[in-house]
């Protein structure tokens, strides 16, 4: 009787508990451009809309796509050309919610050369290998896009795919020139004297770097999740802007990081809603290069 009073005033003081949760299974990158699904998890914004949400560390981001279409993933995080290829390719998804957005006033992605090459420009790149995450992902297309605005053919250097935690090291060993890392990886190159920043890759002032995902016969058949989903993040998004040393933290347990670089390295500049230019933006660029064939549309792959 005692328990069963118990659980009653539980349920009247945390509805969400009462009743039957939406269980999604979030695919993410070692990046704290997600921090804010670290947040919504740890401080229940996900649990009292009704979501039960799991994080699940994926290494290269580049899989998270086929884990989706397998059904072993409901929502992932992705960058756009990522995603553009992946839509192109066959995959069903639906962007729910930004997650970060390239700033020219708060950079995080940096393009960063070996200790003692002495690489000060693009001039100075050709003939080198450029360690990006993934072939035609984010970094490796602004990069191409960086060398160009800067009077470098990209064919003129080597792309070499290596996954994040590995830049410093293959820096040290010589196996790459340069890499095109996002934090809290800069940080750790700068730390660990393998590398030094180059540059910041500035292509515009602003631009969609990072974003949530969900299958879309997921959302077709529970669209109150997904819009669930986005405003859960919306609410972490403002209580990392009012909380920022406690959101630090939750790099320690999601991203594995020391907790004195969890709390100095630089955060990104985080967003919530995506504007249909700013998946345009990417549309165009990607069919500038040849990437993408450019039949993705904006309104196919956006959730309203």
């Amino acid at each position: 009787m005692i328990l069963k009073f118990a659980v009653a005033l539980l349920a009247a003081a945390l509805p969400w508990v009462a009743s039957a949760q939406t269980k999604i299974t979030l695919g993410y990158t070692q990046a704290n451009a997600f921090m804010a699904a670290f947040v919504a998890k740890d401080q229940g914004f996900f649990a009292k809309r009704g979501l039960d949400v799991t994080l699940q560390l994926v290494p290269q981001g580049s899989t998270i796509a086929s884990a989706m279409a397998g059904g072993s993933l409901q929502a992932g995080t992705l960058t756009p050309p990522a995603f553009l290829l992946a839509v192109e390719g066959g995959i069903d998804a639906q962007v729910i919610a930004a997650a970060t957005y390239q700033v020219k006033s708060n950079p995080t992605l940096g393009v960063m050369a070996r200790d003692g090459s002495n690489i000060r420009n693009a001039g100075d790149m050709r003939g080198k290998r450029v360690g990006v995450p993934a072939f035609n992902g984010g970094n490796h297309v602004v990069m191409m896009k960086w060398l160009k605005d800067n009077g470098v053919d990209p064919k003129q250097v080597t792309f070499v795919e290596t996954a994040f935690p590995q830049m410093s090291d293959l820096l040290k060993g010589s196996q790459v020139d340069i890499v095109v890392p996002v934090e809290p990886f800069i940080s750790r190159i700068q730390q660990n004297k393998t590398g030094y920043l180059v540059t910041v890759p500035t292509i515009t002032d602003s631009f969609l770097e990072s974003f949530y995902i969900m299958n879309r016969d997921f959302v077709q058949k529970d669209p109150k999740a997904a819009r669930e989903f986005r405003e859960a993040i919306r609410e972490a998004v403002a209580w990392i802007g009012k909380n920022e040393d406690e959101a630090r933290k939750t790099q320690v347990t999601y991203l594995k990081l020391p907790e004195q670089a969890a709390q100095t390295i630089k955060l990104p500049t985080f967003g919530v809603d995506v504007k249909p230019q700013d998946m345009q933006f990417w549309v165009d660029l990607l069919k500038d290069f040849g990437i993408t064939k450019g039949t993705a549309t904006t309104q196919q792959v956006l959730f309203q």
